[in-house]
């Protein structure tokens, strides 16, 4: 999470980081990597943009109601319609 999170633009909501991208930062192998992000999926922490041209680079997008792990996104919160978080 930390390395997807670092990876991530300052403009909240958009992503240019992949698999590949990860795995290259945190020298974890690709497939390790996408099942974990399959696990973020399913707990909706993250959404994997499967549309970017030839199906190898899938875009993975932090879910807006997580938003508060980004340093710069978390004042994009919106806790009245996700929850307050304890941090």
């Amino acid at each position: 999470m930390e390395s997807l999170i670092n990876n991530l633009y300052a403009e909240p909501g958009f992503s240019d980081v992949d698999a590949h991208d990860l795995s290259r930062q945190t020298r974890i192998a690709t497939k390790s990597i996408r099942g974990v992000l399959s696990s973020l999926v399913k707990k909706g922490i993250v959404t994997i943009d499967n549309n970017c041209g030839n199906g190898e680079y899938e875009l993975i997008y932090l879910n807006e109601s997580h938003w508060y792990l980004h340093p710069e996104w978390k004042t994009e919160y919106d806790a009245e319609q996700y929850g307050q978080i304890n941090s």
